[in-house]
């Protein structure tokens, strides 16, 4: 926020506001694990929904699922232990006739008296009894309505479907509260709960401006839906969902065509926070009171009837259906055109993990009295290393490869047979040591052979085996169902218990569960006759890993192997990479050198600079550009040449923004960039099922050489392009 408000201060064409709208939001008084918890939830909703919307449409036969179809739906299977019947008079609710008009959403306290749409504030009841109910709260209408007896009854429901936690508290307090019991200020205090939580952020905004108004997400909903901002986010997203298939056809409720964007939500689209700031940007006082005091819109004696109702003849107005809007803030149509054309031109800035260490001052306590040193130190601003520590062991590789010119004196050594290799060493020096010369496609084989016997009869087959020695990072793990498949059995080094493994797994009927849990009943046996079971293997870890120590004995001195040398151990893999840096090679090619973080700050500790622009391997190679997770490029397509286009002129952003993409993740020959818009992480699973979102939410290389045209640019806080190229 601070970074936000400071560049829009410094910014010549925006400078100091005069006056600052924020919505706040209750989640800020929340833990991170709170937070966490709050995340999953809605995603487990998401997923729920997704699991209705598929119901509705196999066996309800909705083509088009809207979000009151879903409510309706699990308003429904709440009331299943009671029978499905409603809770106001018991009335039956079948399949066939949930969608019919027989049956409502019903608000169990008006809307017309207190500003809630949520869940908890709705169950389902005949339209007629809604019809009667108007806007009384459930409890009024029924005390009235039913007789004694009834109305005991009435209350025994509610108690018995709250403590059978079919319904929630807050439907269970608002199932008996009374008309006179609705409180007053319901918003005002949700303001209150959440200004006091970003008490400090407020104040530092009143340091700025004189005036600060604050909002909440409830009042944001309405406006944003009275004003039609989520019909526009859709129509931004619907040319793009085109392109890649997920728009179908439908019948609209009053049976005229429409298009719908499969399993659309505004949350896939960084925009919709956009949106919603839009939103609150028109947000005025008086809507927040009017929304605060609904109570006293249908109270004449209440005191702040005439403020309410004043506000209701300025401000809002009703549709063909009669039902009562906000009046936007011009009208609807040229409010939607100027919404949609400021969220096009919106590029999304995030920042980049640039910063590897940080130099702090730390007070080291020293021999005398209140005697300190000041020692300054650097503290890596990530994690150096995964947590776990791997041995290693040498193990023999093999491979089958076409002899051809890349056989040099290294790996003609390598080749196992040593007849072959004997007879490949000699052709080498034939050839003054020139594998080019010695194994071209034009002198080896066919039309000079290389003989292995006296008759000439025999030569070097056209592939030879090569049989190199390798480091294998271990680690032991516990029998577990972790062993689900051959995948992870093939992991275990000891090839016997592999196959004792493997073994046990189908003689489980390939149920991992089963297999490998309660070994304290059920051992696996190594050697049963001598009582030796099964319980930690060896398996193999990471790929690549670095030694943090080297071998020494209990008193710490070095145990050296047989040639004198250190012996590393303790191994860790270095976990992030933090850059990858291209480079153009003689030949006009790409390559790449991958720096781990842990890599970056050894450089940082060695006084060297981080990116090397200088290859130290490679002096020839010229310096293009990194790769930093966060950071952004611009793709060509087949319709855009970046290189065609002023970048830093802020007229070309609409133009720009199909083309931005950031960079999510970045490993050797592996980099994938995620478009600048989307929300969500691209995974594996998208990666393989979902390819023709490629170029479009995605790129995912793994070839530098298809990096070819893209150009870096840097982003400010404000969404700006302030920088085209390295920087």
């Amino acid at each position: 926020m601070v970074n936000v408000v400071n560049a829009i201060i410094r910014d010549e064409k925006l400078g100091k506001p005069d006056e600052i709208r924020i919505e706040l939001a209750r989640e800020l008084k929340k833990s991170a694990d709170e937070r966490k918890t709050m995340t999953e939830g809605i995603k487990k909703a998401t997923t729920e929904n997704e699991k209705i919307r598929k119901i509705l449409q196999s066996e309800f036969g909705i083509t088009k699922v809207t979000r009151n179809d879903i409510i309706r739906y699990k308003l429904w299977k709440e009331l299943e232990s009671y029978g499905y019947k409603t809770i106001y008079t018991k009335t039956y609710i079948p399949k066939g006739k949930l969608f019919s008009k027989e049956f409502d959403i019903e608000h169990i306290i008006p809307q017309a008296k207190l500003f809630d749409d949520s869940f908890s504030n709705k169950t389902l009841a005949l339209r007629q009894v809604n019809i009667e109910k108007g806007n009384n709260t459930a409890y009024d209408y029924l005390k009235e309505k039913l007789g004694k007896e009834e109305f005991y009854q009435y209350m025994a429901r509610i108690d018995k479907l709250y403590k059978d936690r079919r319904i929630t508290k807050a439907k269970y307090n608002k199932l008996k509260m009374k008309g006179s019991e609705i409180p007053d200020g319901f918003i005002e205090r949700d303001l209150r709960n959440s200004q006091y939580i970003a008490k400090k952020a407020v104040q530092m905004l009143n340091g700025i401006v004189k005036t600060v108004n604050t909002t909440t997400g409830s009042i944001t909903n309405r406006l944003r839906n009275d004003w039609q901002l989520i019909n526009v986010m859709k129509e931004l997203n619907l040319p793009k969902y085109e392109k890649l298939g997920l728009v179908e056809n439908i019948t609209g409720k009053n049976g005229q065509p429409e298009k719908r964007i499969k399993d659309w939500t505004k949350r896939n689209d960084h925009r919709h926070h956009a949106m919603d700031a839009l939103t609150v940007a028109f947000t005025s006082y008086s809507h927040v009171q009017y929304l605060n005091n609904m109570n006293a819109r249908n109270n004449k004696k209440h005191k702040k009837y005439h403020e309410v109702y004043g506000i209701e003849q300025k401000y809002l107005y009703r549709d063909e259906k009669n039902k009562l809007l906000f009046k936007p803030p011009m009208p609807l149509n040229e409010f939607r055109q100027e919404a949609k054309k400021h969220l096009e031109s919106i590029l999304v800035s995030f920042k980049a993990k640039n910063k590897v260490v940080t130099r702090n001052k730390n007070k080291i306590k020293i021999k005398g009295k209140n005697n300190y040193k000041i020692k300054t130190e650097l503290t890596p601003r990530g994690q150096l290393h995964k947590e776990t520590i791997y041995g290693s062991i040498k193990r023999y590789k093999t491979k089958f490869e076409k002899i051809g010119t890349t056989f040099n004196l290294e790996k003609i050594r390598l080749v196992a047979n040593k007849t072959y290799r004997d007879a490949l060493l000699k052709r080498f020096e034939q050839f003054n040591n020139d594998p080019k010369k010695a194994f071209s496609d034009k002198s080896y084989l066919s039309k000079n052979p290389i003989y292995i016997d006296d008759t000439k009869t025999l030569t070097v087959p056209e592939k030879v085996k090569l049989v190199q020695q390798e480091d294998k990072y271990t680690i032991r793990k516990d029998i577990s169902p972790y062993f689900k498949s051959e995948k992870e059995i093939d992991k275990v080094i000891d090839i016997g218990i592999k196959r004792i493994l493997q073994k046990r797994l189908d003689e489980f009927d390939r149920d991992p569960k089963k297999a490998f849990s309660n070994l304290e009943e059920n051992p696996i046996w190594l050697n049963k006759e001598k009582n030796i079971q099964i319980k930690r293997v060896r398996i193999t870890g990471v790929q690549k890993a670095i030694a943090l120590h080297d071998k020494k004995d209990h008193n710490g001195k070095l145990i050296l192997d047989g040639n004198g040398k250190k012996q590393a151990v303790d191994f860790v893999s270095t976990g992030n990479n933090h850059h990858v840096a291209i480079y153009r090679d003689e030949k006009g090619n790409l390559q790449e050198e991958v720096v781990s973080f842990f890599e970056a700050v050894a450089r940082v500790n060695a006084s060297e600079p981080i990116i090397r622009k200088n290859h130290h391997e490679h002096p020839d190679w010229d310096f293009l550009f990194t790769m930093k997770q966060n950071e952004y490029f611009v793709f060509p397509s087949d319709n855009f040449n970046p290189n065609e286009v002023d970048l830093e002129n802020p007229i070309n952003t609409s133009f720009i923004s199909p083309h931005l993409f950031r960079v999510q993740k970045i490993s050797t020959k592996n980099y994938l960039f995620v478009h600048h818009l989307e929300t969500k992480a691209i995974d594996g699973d998208i990666l393989k099922k979902k390819k023709e979102l490629s170029g479009i939410t995605y790129n995912f290389i793994q070839k530098p050489t298809k990096l070819k045209g893209i150009i870096k640019v840097r982003i400010n806080h404000l969404g700006q392009i302030v920088r085209v190229g390295e920087y």
